[in-house]
């Protein structure tokens, strides 16, 4: 029997897979496993923090920062 949590957590990391895809051909001149590394440590970030409905749009923001885009804020909490 699959829960709501378990369902959330699926479409979380559909969402993430498909993060991934999009910085992959919009950074096509960069390897695929230095994109997926990039969005792979944007999403660990969020590991063990209650509230989930925004974390693709960080993880994608935090990676587009990291793959050489343009600088987003992020909450004082969250930063390195």
């Amino acid at each position: 029997m699959t829960t709501q949590i378990d369902k959330q957590q699926q479409e979380e990391q559909q969402h993430i897979a498909m993060i991934a895809d999009v910085l992959r051909t919009k950074h096509d001149s960069i390897p695929a496993d230095t994109v997926n590394r990039a969005v792979d440590e944007a999403y660990r970030r969020f590991d063990g923090q209650p509230i989930r409905d925004f974390v693709p749009l960080l993880v994608e923001r935090r990676a587009q920062e990291r793959l050489g885009g343009t600088p987003t804020a992020a909450p004082a909490s969250l930063d390195d």
